[in-house]
């Protein structure tokens, strides 16, 4: 598989006239220019070695935007025709600010196993870069990195170690970047998004060991628990959390996170949780603040926490995953699968395997927030049957906008599984670049004998058998291991992870179907009952319409006449005869269809019953 270079040199660089076009679009990453591949130095200053024809990019060039100043705070902010991608190798002047200001207590599990044997080191910021210096042991092939929580200086010491690539990096720290893998010449980096469902975290003086929550905070929620009665609205939403922490430093802006359980147990710990709709619109705080005030889940406490996954697959059977707070939710179910010898996971040794595993125990934690909207639906829907009213069209157009939101989040991780499954074919050699140097492929085989085997069926040295996963002990890490691809055993496995997420889309899909189509009962409700309404009072009009006429006749001011010496009941003589005469001709040319179709029926029943009796006098 052909490797994504640093950037393409047509686009950033000036080449010599000389040079000759490559024979691919896409080439491998040269081992002699830079770490990365790159033709140009670190930060385009000049004090980095290029190759052959390729000139320096000038250290003193005009820059492309002169009118902006450096940005002061951690916030990043991306200047057209900056340099693409975050070097981890880079000093410390060289890296972006918001970079250095990216800092965070990280937990690190490092798990190294192989079929027989399993180690489990624990590590933070300050370790890290002490346990990786140390020798991996040869006889525990394969390597899981867990990172929980985003920090430089890990993400810069595990850069600079396994030489992550800087579009990699960049895409990890910017956490709203699409799902999506990207291959390189020797990882592939995955990233997507985690949804989990948690609850939101209430503060109580009696329970202040259990949080961190300031003495304010304590005294609003005090405060707001003795309020006079008057004060409480009736329903339970307006109960809700959310709304105090929209703005808990006061800076004018939606916070990013929020404090919530990490589960929906309010025993779980309590962690920084980023909600839905502070992932979706953060940058608008009137609408954040209405939307997470009317939420679906909020009368429940309940929230729909978002963050981002990064992992990667190394060539030489690890696997790096960076989490931002929800690292322990995947790490502990496949801890448990590693400790047994009898797992797949164990036995197979395979980092592509344990990739599928990490990935599908992303995409089970979607399932209870499912289910949490699923029973928020019905509720809803029972509430449009039996009292239809606006209020309950607002909660439907909410509900509708978060799962859409929540489809716009987990639809591109059935694209991803999709593309992981395609990438199952053996890798294949670099290609060849004019003026480049040769890099040596050495033969992945254990004997001549399997190699004269390949060679004589044409299978290629880089393929991966089944029974490779069956004997761990064959599995031997390459130190010079320069692709990666998805083995056949972890390709049978994504099926079952794509089944999962198609399902919880198909839900998700009728949900939102199903949302609509109450919507559309609830207008119809109305309309129904506004045309009952509006017929009830045309029934009263055409009532008293012939009395108003009788009336305005009698009721005239004029001192002769006959009509006025005959007495009082003379006028409902007059009256209620006209009035029955204009009630049967108004309803008789209102009902005149209604009455066509009663004979219709009556006729139509009469020929099933007497061709039902021709039936049973036949039987």
């Amino acid at each position: 598989m052909s490797a994504v270079r640093d950037f393409e040199s047509r686009g950033r660089s000036t080449t010599d006239a000389s040079l000759p076009v490559p024979l691919s679009p896409m080439s491998h990453d040269n081992p002699s220019l830079d770490r990365r591949g790159s033709t140009l130095s670190r930060r385009s200053t000049g004090n980095g070695s290029v190759h052959g024809s390729l000139r320096f990019r000038h250290p003193s060039r005009a820059q492309t935007v002169t009118a902006y100043h450096e940005p002061v705070g951690s916030e990043p902010v991306w200047q057209p025709g900056a340099e693409p991608g975050i070097d981890t190798s880079a000093t410390d002047d060289q890296v972006p600010p918001e970079m250095l200001a990216l800092k965070a207590h990280c937990d690190i599990n490092i798990v190294d196993y192989s079929g027989d044997d399993v180690r489990h080191i624990r590590a933070d910021n300050d370790s890290i870069a002490q346990v990786l210096a140390e020798r991996r042991p040869d006889n525990l092939p394969t390597r899981w990195i867990s990172v929980n929580g985003l920090s430089w200086d890990v993400i810069r010491v595990l850069g600079n170690k396994y030489n992550l690539h800087r579009l990699a990096i960049e895409d990890m720290v910017h956490t709203h970047s699409r799902t999506k893998v990207d291959w390189y010449a020797d990882h592939a980096c995955v990233i997507m998004t985690l949804q989990k469902l948690v609850r939101l975290h209430q503060c109580h003086k009696g329970h202040k060991a259990n949080c961190d929550c300031s003495d304010a905070e304590l005294d609003y929620w005090e405060g707001s628990r003795r309020r006079p009665f008057w004060h409480l609205s009736s329903k339970r939403r307006t109960d809700s959390e959310l709304s105090y922490y929209l703005d808990k430093d006061g800076d004018g802006k939606v916070d990013e996170f929020v404090n919530a359980h990490s589960g929906t147990s309010a025993n779980t710990p309590i962690k920084q949780v980023r909600t839905l709709h502070r992932y979706e619109s953060e940058k608008i705080p009137e609408h954040t603040a209405f939307m997470e005030k009317h939420s679906t889940l909020a009368s429940e406490n309940l929230s729909v926490g978002v963050e981002q996954v990064a992992i990667f697959l190394l060539a030489d059977n690890t696997v790096i995953s960076f989490f931002e707070q929800s690292a322990e939710d995947v790490e502990r179910p496949i801890r448990d699968r590693l400790q047994s010898t009898e797992t797949i996971l164990r036995r197979s040794c395979d980092a592509s395997l344990l990739l599928e595993a990490i990935v599908d125990a992303i995409v089970d934690l979607a399932v209870p927030v499912k289910d949490a909207y699923n029973k928020a639906r019905k509720e809803l829907q029972v509430d449009a049957l039996i009292n239809p009213n606006i209020k309950t069209s607002r909660s439907l157009h909410i509900f509708g906008e978060e799962i859409d939101m929540l489809q716009n989040l987990f639809k591109p991780i059935v694209h991803l599984v999709n593309a992981l499954r395609d990438h199952q074919s053996e890798p294949v050699g670099p290609v060849q670049v004019p003026h480049m140097p040769k890099i040596e492929v050495h033969e992945a085989s254990s004997s001549k004998g399997d190699k004269t085997k390949r060679d004589r069926e044409g299978e290629s040295s880089y393929s991966r058998k089944v029974s490779d996963f069956r004997k761990p002990s064959y599995l031997k890490r390459s130190e010079t291991a320069n692709s990666v691809a998805i083995s056949p055993l972890a390709h049978t496995y994504f099926g079952d992870v794509l089944d999962h997420c198609i399902t919880i889309i198909q839900t998700l899909e009728q949900m939102d179907a199903s949302a609509t189509n109450i919507s559309t009962l609830i207008f119809n409700t109305v309309g129904a009952k506004t045309n009952g309404f509006m017929m009830i009072l045309a029934v009263v009009t055409v009532l008293f319409a012939p009395l108003t006429f009788i009336s305005g006749y009698f009721g005239m001011n004029f001192a002769s006449g006959s009509g006025l010496k005959h007495p009082f009941g003379f006028f409902w003589v007059v009256a209620i005869p006209s009035l029955v005469v204009f009630m049967l001709i108004v309803f008789a040319t209102m009902l005149w269809s209604n009455i066509g179709d009663f004979f219709s029926k009556r006729g139509i029943r009469a020929h099933r019953n007497r061709r039902d009796a021709e039936r049973r006098a036949r039987g």
